[in-house]
C-alpha cells in the first residue's frame, strides 16, 4: 500500500505514543486472559461454554466485538467507499432480520442445549435427526466459515499493522503477529477469556465508532455536508444500484442473508455463545441491546467513515485501507491511534472467536463422535488447544498466498452457515421435518454456495438471476424448497424424538 507521504510522516513521527498505547493495550489484554485463565477449570464445559453462566450485557458484547470485527471496522467502510449507502442499507436489514431471529432461535438452543449438555450445532443438530452425517455438516460449516471469517481478519490485522507502523511492519508480518498473540490467548484462557475480552473490546469499539463519526461531522460541517462533498458522484452513492450498479433491492436481500443472518444467528460461534448464556430469558435483553450497538456503529461510525473517506481520498489504492487512512487524515494522532487499536480490538476478537469455535467443533462434532469415542473430557480438553495451534497455521498460510477483499470473503462464509437454518427451523419448530430432507438440501445450498460464489467446484452450472441475487442467496432459497418438498415427501421423526425436543420446549417455553 502506498500511503500519502504526510501521513506516512505523522505516524512516524509519533511513533512513541503510538507504541505507548499498543503496549497499555496489550497490558490490559494479559491481565484480562491472567483473571479468566485463574477461574478456568479442566472442564472442557467450562473452555467451551464458560459452564453456561456468563451475563446477558457479556454475551451481548462478546457476540458484538467478535463479528463486527475487522469486516466492521475495515472491510464494511471499505465496501461502502465502493458501493455506496446501499452497502450500509445492506448491513442494517440484515441486523434488523437477524435480531428477531435471534430473539426466536436463542431460548430454544439454550433450552436444548441446557437440557441435553450441547455445546456445539452438530449436538444439537445431530442428535435431533440421529444422524452423524448430518452432524458433518456443521463441521464443513464450521471449517468453511471460520477458516474463511479468520482470514480475513488476518487480512485486517496485517493492513492495521502495516498502517500503524509506517509502512514498516509488512502486511505478512502483521499477519503472524496477529496470530501468534491470538493463540496464546484461546489456548489459555478458553471461552470465558474470549467473552470477558471481547466485553472490554465492544465497548472500546464502540465508543471510538461513535467519536469518530462525531468528529467527521464536525470536520465535513454537518452530516449533510459529508455527502454533499462527493460533489459529481452523489447521486449515484446515495442511491441504488450504487456505484457499482447492482446492488438493486433484491441484492441487498440477498447479500444480507450471508453477511448479516449467517454471521449474528447461524455460525457456530453464535450458536455456541446461545448456549452459553445464564438464562433463558436474556434473549429478549440481548436482541434489543445488539440493535442499538450495531445501529450505532453503522449510521454514525462505518457509514460517515466509508462516505467521508471517498470524500478525501477518491483514489485509494484498497479500500479496505481507507477507516485507517481517514483516522490520521481527520482524527487527533493519539485518537486516531486508540481508533486503529480498537480496530486490532475487534479483530483479536473475532480471530480468538472463530479458532475457539472451529477448534470445539473438530474435536467434539468430528474428532470425539467419528473417531474416539471414548475420549474424555481432559483428553477433549487438551485437544482442543493442540488443534487451535494447527487451525491458526492453516490460516496463516491461506491469508499469505490468497489475499482478497474482506468483506466478500465474510459474506461469502456466512453463506455457507445461513444454509443451516431448514434443518434447524426443523429441530426446534417444524416436526414435520425429515432426516432426509436435512441430509439433502443442507448438502445442495453448501455445494451450490461453494460453485457459484468461490468458484471451487467444477462444471459448467452459472448462477442463476446474477447480479440480481448473489449466488449464495439463490443457494438458499433453494436449499429451502428442497427441505420442505423432501420432508413432505419422506417421515418425520418419530413421536418419541419430536417429543424429546419440541415437546420439552412447549413445556420450558
Amino acid at each position: 500500500m502506498n500511503f500519502p507521504p504526510e501521513i506516512r510522516q505523522l505516524v512516524l513521527s509519533n511513533y512513541p505514543m503510538i507504541i505507548a498505547t499498543l503496549v497499555a493495550y496489550f497490558v490490559i489484554f494479559v491481565l484480562i486472559s491472567w483473571a479468566a485463565k485463574r477461574k478456568l477449570t479442566k472442564d472442557v464445559g467450562d473452555y467451551v461454554v464458560a459452564s453456561r453462566n456468563l451475563g446477558w450485557v457479556v454475551v451481548t458484547f462478546t457476540m458484538y466485538a467478535s463479528v463486527l470485527s475487522g469486516v466492521g471496522m475495515a472491510g464494511i467502510p471499505g465496501a461502502i467507499y465502493t458501493i455506496g449507502t446501499s452497502f450500509v442499507v445492506t448491513a442494517l436489514t440484515g441486523i434488523i432480520v437477524s435480531t428477531a431471529l435471534l430473539w426466536y432461535f436463542g431460548p430454544r438452543i439454550w433450552v436444548l442445549g441446557k437440557e441435553y449438555g450441547f455445546t456445539t450445532p452438530g449436538d444439537l443438530l445431530g442428535e435431533y435427526y440421529q444422524s452423524d452425517i448430518i452432524r458433518m455438516y456443521t463441521v464443513i460449516a464450521s471449517l468453511v466459515y471460520n477458516i474463511a471469517y479468520i482470514v480475513a481478519q488476518l487480512l485486517a490485522g496485517g493492513i492495521l499493522l502495516n498502517v500503524l507502523s509506517g509502512n514498516y511492519i509488512s502486511l505478512n508480518m502483521g499477519i503472524w503477529i496477529i496470530t501468534i498473540v491470538v493463540i496464546i490467548h484461546v489456548a489459555l484462557a478458553g471461552l470465558r477469556g474470549i467473552a470477558w475480552l471481547d466485553f472490554f473490546n465492544g465497548a472500546l469499539i464502540l465508543l471510538l465508532l461513535f467519536s469518530f463519526g462525531v468528529i467527521i461531522m464536525f470536520a465535513a460541517g454537518g452530516p449533510g455536508s459529508v455527502v454533499a462533498g462527493l460533489g459529481g458522484i452523489r447521486d449515484r452513492f446515495i442511491t441504488t444500484p450504487g456505484m457499482i450498479g447492482i446492488f438493486t433491492p433484491s441484492r441487498i436481500y440477498g447479500v444480507m442473508i450471508g453477511l448479516s443472518i449467517g454471521a449474528i444467528v447461524l455460525s457456530p460461534s453464535a450458536w455456541i455463545r446461545m448456549y452459553s448464556a445464564r438464562s433463558r430469558s436474556h434473549f429478549a435483553k440481548i436482541g434489543v441491546l445488539m440493535l442499538v450497538l450495531w445501529l450505532i456503529s453503522h449510521v454514525i461510525g462505518t457509514y460517515l467513515i466509508g462516505t467521508y473517506g471517498r470524500v478525501l481520498f477518491p483514489d485509494a489504492e484498497n479500500p479496505d485501507f481507507i477507516s485507517s487512512l481517514l483516522a490520521f487524515g481527520v482524527l487527533p494522532v493519539f485518537i486516531a491511534t486508540l481508533f486503529l487499536i480498537a480496530v486490532l480490538a475487534a479483530i483479536i476478537s473475532t480471530t480468538d472467536t472463530y479458532i475457539h469455535t472451529l477448534t470445539a467443533t473438530v474435536v467434539r462434532d468430528c474428532i470425539r463422535t467419528l473417531f474416539w469415542p471414548t475420549m474424555d473430557d481432559a483428553q477433549e480438553f487438551r485437544l482442543n488447544r493442540t488443534i487451535t495451534i494447527g487451525a491458526a497455521g492453516i490460516c496463516i498460510l491461506l491469508a499469505l498466498s490468497y489475499p482478497v477483499l474482506i468483506t466478500p470473503l465474510a459474506i461469502f462464509a456466512g453463506g455457507i452457515t445461513v444454509q443451516l437454518l431448514p434443518p434447524l427451523v426443523g429441530a426446534v419448530t417444524w416436526s414435520r421435518a425429515s432426516t432426509e430432507a436435512a441430509l439433502v438440501a443442507p448438502a445442495v445450498g453448501i455445494l451450490l454456495t461453494l460453485k457459484w460464489d468461490m468458484g471451487i467446484l467444477p462444471g459448467i452450472l452459472p448462477p442463476p438471476f446474477a447480479p440480481a441475487l448473489p449466488g449464495l442467496a439463490v443457494a438458499f432459497f433453494i436449499n429451502v424448497f428442497l427441505f420442505v418438498v423432501i420432508s413432505y415427501l419422506t417421515k418425520p421423526q418419530p413421536p418419541e424424538q419430536v417429543e424429546k425436543f419440541h415437546g420439552l420446549l412447549a413445556k420450558e417455553l
